[in-house]
């Protein structure tokens, strides 16, 4: 009877282990596409309204959902205590909570946040329409390796565990 209990807790903890790597592409892709919108309300907001660089950051966290709101709150909460961007944007991106963002978008999301508030509108644009861009490309390449890597992923997991299963029986 602990044998058994024992295969079951392998195969589940390494199955489980190759289900949780695959569900990161999946949260990956939704954390993109939250990004790629909040680039869209904070060119709207920039473009439309005379508010401050802060204030405008966290009226788009309002509207995005969770790590990417986190990251814009953080943001302009230490834009307010009167930290330098590229700090501000460098701590903001390090403490968030959650967020899975491939290594080209994070770098991408840095470059604009310590490049926002630096230009004239017109700067502002083109740099919002470059971040855009470059996260649309991380999305896409993202949304391709997706399938094979996921399935990948969840397979060698649970072949891991069937191994380790049979090694130890």
């Amino acid at each position: 009877m602990l044998k058994i209990i024992g295969v079951c807790l392998i195969l589940c903890g390494a199955g489980g282990f190759g289900v949780a790597k695959a569900m990161q592409f999946y949260r990956q892709l939704r954390q993109l596409r939250d990004c790629v919108s909040a680039l869209e309300i904070l060119k709207c907001e920039l473009n439309y309204t005379l508010m401050p660089l802060p204030r405008i950051c966290r009226e788009t966290a309002s509207r995005v959902k969770a790590p990417v709101a986190q990251l814009l709150s953080l943001y302009a909460n230490k834009l307010d205590n009167e930290l330098p961007r590229t700090k501000a944007a460098a701590q903001a991106i390090e403490e968030t909570r959650g967020l899975t963002l491939p290594s080209d978008a994070q770098l991408a999301l840095l470059e604009l946040l310590e490049g926002l508030g630096r230009y004239d509108l017109d700067g502002e644009n083109r740099l919002l329409q470059m971040s855009t861009h470059r996260l649309n490309a991380a999305l896409e390449r993202i949304e391709k390796e997706k399938k094979p890597l996921a399935r990948g992923y969840a397979a060698l997991g649970l072949c891991t565990g069937l191994a380790l299963v049979i090694l130890l029986v």
